[in-house]
Parts: structure tokens; C-alpha cells; sequence
């Protein structure tokens, strides 16, 4: 049986305050002997846990920033040596996964690395003396790589670009169909425009424009904003030197009942955002058969049809936006592109269709 080591750059919670809640880990360990995760903790002390057949290893955190992983990452060596690990998964070209590839090479195992975000095709565009190094990074990793997965066709397309046309697994995000069980069914928009969108309060989501352009559209509107983050404060500044405390209400987090509830209680979801790789949230949407608006960055094109299962806005202007959401609210055809959405989801995205694809190309993966 083999023994895979899943490596990730995020930070988790000590030992004795963690527990095995995260379904991604808990299903992709079946077939597997042993599933270990590795990954850095939430303080600066060694931890490890057991539950069933997985094993959480975290390492000192060291400093607040991901970069350190890049070093940090290295104790791995002495993980795969001393459990015997047959397999190995990284998050990351370059946080943990380089030191995956050196891993890979020394111990003759077999490596899939993961794209998730944007940030990497950026990288390897080598416009500017740091994105030279860290294109060779990403480069090293990729080459070293039994295979790499991509998250959708365009995504695969970007990676054929950059020069890399071997290995390449496409595994879509998925969605548990088991959870979001619910779906829109009344599709008429009122004279207030309910609007939601579920993302990290982070530059990249690009909401602090999101709501100055929905105040500038003169639209009757209420935005909800789930997601908490560093940037709050200056989207509360803005809510308030603006009198918007009536339209737009900001959650930090909610459980995913009350997130479901919320969503489907809005006409439209949207993702603005200036920069992404293809958010989950998308296809979570999709699946809880909402009307979506996206803006056309990253890969999310790889899964958004304009007019088809979704309105793709074509720049950030208030009447681009603002024409969107008056096509939504004046056009029956916005259930029909809603409809499309869930379809898509059960043919393409299914948790337990792509849960298959996922496990069987880990588990016959060769050394490259």
C-alpha cells in the first residue's frame, strides 16, 4: 500500500487544538496505507498527531510569512526517511515544493505538485529579475514532477505556454453536492438588488472597488461580503464616510449552513476579483444553482461561459458592472444561465467524480 505525504504551506493550530475535520483529508486517505500532512504550525514547537491513517506533522512557523517554508520545508527529508513515505503531494511549486522535488530525486518517489493560483503563470512570464528566480524555482519543481495538475482547460492551456506540455492531470475544484444541497429557485430580482460574494478581505478579491462601484451605479443595492480579513477596516471607512451602513454588511465567518441560507437569499453572486487562479467559491455557487458575475482574470474562464453558465464582465468600470446586474434583473434568460451552472457542476464537478480522477492519479503516479 502506498504512503503520501501531502505538503502544505498553511499554517495550522497545535496539536492538542486540531482535529480531523477536513473532509479533502479524511477521503483522499482512503487507498492509502498511511496519509501524512505536512505543514507549518500556528506557533514555534514541533507538533504530531495521529488519527486513523493520517498523520498531521507540524513544523515551527519561524516567521508569519509562507516564504520560509521554502527553507523550512526541507525538515521533510527526515519525515519521508523515517515513515517510508511511497508518494508525495505539494501545494506549492515553491513553498514545499522544491523541497518535494529535491526529496523526489533523492529517495526515487514519485511527486505531484499542484497549481492553485495565479501568482505562478505571473512568475513565469520572467518580466522582471525576481520572476527570473522564481520561474526557475517553479521550474526545477515542474521538472521534477511525476505529474502537475491543473484545476481546468485554461489553466492547462497557460501551462502549454510556459513551456510545460508533459504530465499534466487536469482535477478540477469540487463541490460536496451532499452538503450544498440547496438550489435557487426564484430567480426574480425585486427593486433592491441583493448581492453576495464569499472571499478573504484581501486586495486580490478587489472589493473595496466592488462596493464604490455599486455606490457610484446609483443601483438600489445590499451587498454581503463573507470572508473577514486585513482590509476590513478600510472597507468600514469607506461604508461609513459614504452613509452605505444600510447596504453592505460585512461578516468576518458564519457556519456553512447560515453560508448557504445567505447566499441563496441573494439575487447574485459575484466574484470581482483582480487576480485568482479558479476559486472554489465559484463552482460552490454554481452548485447552489446561483445567477454569477465574474470578472475575467486567472483561469476562471476555464469554467465560466459568458452567456452560457454565467455573465463574464470584460473590465472593472461601473457600467460594465452595473449593466450586468440590469441584464439579470430585466432577463428571464438569468435562470436559464443558473440552470446551466448546476448542470455543469454535476457532470464536471462532482465531489465524488473528481474525488476518483484525484486519488487514482495520485495512487499511479512512477517516478518521473
Amino acid at each position: 500500500m502506498a504512503v503520501l505525504l501531502h505538503i502544505s504551506a498553511n499554517k495550522y493550530p497545535p496539536v492538542s487544538e486540531h482535529h480531523f475535520t477536513k473532509k479533502n483529508w479524511v477521503e483522499l486517505a482512503i487507498g492509502f496505507e498511511h496519509y501524512h500532512v505536512f505543514a507549518r504550525a500556528k506557533n514555534n514547537r514541533f507538533n504530531t498527531s495521529t488519527e486513523g491513517n493520517i498523520t498531521l506533522h507540524l513544523i515551527p512557523k519561524i516567521i508569519n510569512r509562507s516564504a520560509i517554508f521554502v527553507f523550512s520545508s526541507f525538515y521533510l527529508l527526515f519525515i519521508i526517511k523515517k515513515y517510508k513515505i511511497t508518494h508525495l503531494l505539494a501545494q506549492s511549486s515553491i513553498h514545499g515544493g522544491v523541497a518535494a522535488a529535491v526529496a523526489s530525486q533523492i529517495f526515487k518517489i514519485p511527486l505531484m505538485t499542484e497549481i492553485h493560483g495565479e501568482e505562478y503563470f505571473r512568475f513565469l512570464k520572467k518580466d522582471s529579475l525576481k520572476n527570473k528566480a522564481l520561474a526557475k524555482i517553479i521550474d526545477f519543481t515542474f521538472k521534477r514532477s511525476a505529474k502537475i495538475r491543473s484545476l481546468n482547460r485554461l489553466m492547462t492551456a497557460k501551462l502549454n505556454t510556459a513551456g510545460y506540455s508533459q504530465n499534466i492531470v487536469e482535477i478540477p475544484n469540487r463541490v460536496n453536492l451532499s452538503v450544498f444541497t440547496r438550489k435557487k429557485e426564484n430567480f426574480e430580482i425585486g427593486n433592491m438588488v441583493k448581492i453576495t460574494s464569499v472571499g478573504r478581505f484581501v486586495k486580490e478579491k478587489n472589493y473595496l472597488q466592488l462596493i464604490t462601484n455599486l455606490h457610484q451605479a446609483n443601483i438600489n443595492f445590499h451587498l454581503t461580503l463573507i470572508g473577514g480579513g486585513l482590509l476590513k477596516p478600510g472597507y468600514m471607512e469607506y461604508i461609513a464616510t459614504n452613509g452605505l451602513q444600510d447596504s453592505v454588511t460585512l461578516i468576518d465567518w458564519v457556519d456553512q449552513r447560515n453560508l448557504i441560507d445567505t447566499i441563496i437569499a441573494s439575487d447574485i453572486y459575484i466574484q470581482y476579483s483582480i487576480s485568482e487562479g479558479m476559486p472554489r467559491t465559484i463552482v460552490e455557487a454554481m452548485a447552489l444553482q446561483m445567477p454569477i458575475i465574474t470578472t475575467n482574470v486567472g483561469s476562471i474562464l476555464g469554467v465560466i461561459k459568458d452567456m452560457n453558465n454565467g455573465l463574464v464582465l470584460s473590465d472593472f468600470s461601473v457600467n460594465e458592472l452595473s449593466a450586468a446586474i440590469s441584464w439579470l434583473k430585466n432577463n428571464a434568460s438569468g435562470a436559464v444561465i443558473a440552470k446551466n451552472a448546476f448542470n455543469d457542476v454535476k457532470e464536471k464537478y462532482e465531489w465524488n467524480k473528481v474525488f476518483e480522477i484525484y486519488r487514482n492519479e495520485l495512487l499511479n503516479m512512477h517516478c518521473s
